[in-house]
């Protein structure tokens, strides 16, 4: 095995399509303080921070986000000193009987089921020339998984106040396909792209919301196609002309189920799929009659701070990525309490 396939097995997955890296900014915090001149016109603080709005916006999440990460560390430290302190055992010790004394190194089969499961990846390596790499690998995750249990299970018996402050984004839904009622205590508002990969994989996650809360949660879709994927943009075209005839989200679910053929003659062959007037619908595609929708879109997003997709606002709180169901609700959650 390579290293790097080792350190793609090792690795966590990306979770989102994304079109440039966040930008580092800052800006005086008096908005009459003059930051430049040109000739005798001036220009303040306050244009520059309006200026750079969306970039800022996005620094904001990113120091958050930063912060967070680092606030759980230090939680999950302080939950195993005082678990540690309670049975009288160094650190060292607690976390060696509760973790590396119970995960068992892995059998045999389990090193040759890993390796038959992975051969395109492994290449031509035979197993004996791997089996050390598998094996570390296996051992590590079991390690993984007790560390995780054990966290839990810490965190389930602790009284944990966190009062850390999530950024919110100011954004609306807009005049664009939502599920749910408008008036529900929490909207979702999806930036996507019919052809990113990773909006394609949280679909299930996006239904299991909609299902589970019903009239608690509304779920806006807004349009986000990249730059660099071809057929994306007039396919959101395309879904706003089914949305003419009633049908938006049966359309919808048809490009999510052909991410890989999205040309305009395919479009059209999905509108016939779905039932819909075919000739209403390719003046519709034709004439770009939704273009401009699917511009300001774009431009909305890129002002709230979305740089990829799928990106997400929910109330105002950034979540991007193809996060598992757990991270939506426990946004969800919080702000239901409210």
């Amino acid at each position: 095995m390579s290293k790097n396939l080792f350190a793609m097995l090792c690795c966590a997955a990306l979770f989102s399509c994304s079109s440039k890296p966040a930008a580092l900014s800052s800006a005086p915090a008096n908005p009459a303080e003059v930051v430049a001149s040109v000739n005798d016109l001036n220009i303040t603080a306050g244009e520059l921070t309006e200026a750079a709005k969306n970039r800022l916006q996005r620094v904001e999440q990113d120091i958050y986000e930063i912060k967070k990460d680092t606030l759980d560390g230090l939680v999950e430290t302080k939950l195993i000193e005082q678990a540690a302190k309670k049975q009288g055992k160094s650190v060292d010790d607690y976390l060696k009987e509760s973790i590396d004394d119970k995960a068992a190194p892995p059998s045999d089969d389990e090193i040759k089921s890993f390796y038959e499961a992975r051969k395109d990846q492994i290449g031509n390596k035979t197993l004996k020339e791997v089996s050390d790499q598998i094996k570390t690998f296996l051992t590590q995750n079991k390690k993984q998984g007790l560390r995780q249990q054990l966290i839990g299970g810490l965190r389930a018996a602790a009284n944990i106040k966190i009062s850390l402050v999530q950024p919110r984004v100011n954004i609306e839904a807009g005049d664009n396909p939502s599920i749910g009622p408008k008036n529900a205590p929490v909207t979702i508002i999806e930036f996507t792209d019919y052809q990113c990969p990773f909006c394609g994989r949280v679909r299930p996650t996006i239904a299991q919301i909609t299902d589970e809360y019903k009239d608690k949660v509304r779920y806006v879709l807004r349009d986000f196609p990249l730059s660099f994927h071809q057929y994306s943009k007039k396919s959101h075209e395309a879904a706003h002309c089914a949305g003419d005839q009633g049908k938006y989200w049966e359309y919808n679910k048809e490009l999510w189920g052909h991410q890989q053929a999205l040309q305009v003659e395919k479009l059209k062959e999905y509108a016939k799929s779905v039932g819909l007037n075919t000739k209403k619908f390719d003046e519709c595609l034709d004439e770009s009659k939704y273009a401009k929708k699917v511009e300001e879109n774009v431009a909305a997003g890129s002002e709230a701070g979305a740089q990829g997709t799928p990106s997400f606002f929910i109330n105002g709180i950034f979540l991007s990525g193809a996060r598992p169901l757990a991270d939506f609700k426990a946004i969800i959650d919080e702000e239901l309490k409210k």
